[in-house]
């Protein structure tokens, strides 16, 4: 499987708890980085494994393709 670092952009979400409009606190969106096995290539979406255990994976994430900035393919020497 290709090793990949993806920097990508999530959602945020404001505590789950009710708030006063004023109280408010517009943050925008959170920068993440994910390293990982590249499990399935998809047009719009990517899913990345973090351990990979030879016939299995663990830890996957699904990642939106419109939410990536950037892939990088890691190599080993």
């Amino acid at each position: 499987m290709k090793k990949v670092q993806i920097e990508w952009i999530d959602s945020k979400s404001g505590g789950g708890i009710w708030r006063f409009l004023d109280d408010i606190d517009c943050h925008g969106p959170t920068e993440c980085t994910t390293l990982g096995f590249i499990v399935k290539d998809e047009p719009d979406y990517k899913v990345v494994a973090q351990t990979d255990g030879a016939d299995q994976v663990h830890n996957c994430i699904t990642i939106p393709t419109v939410c990536i900035k950037r892939i990088r393919t890691i190599r080993t020497v």
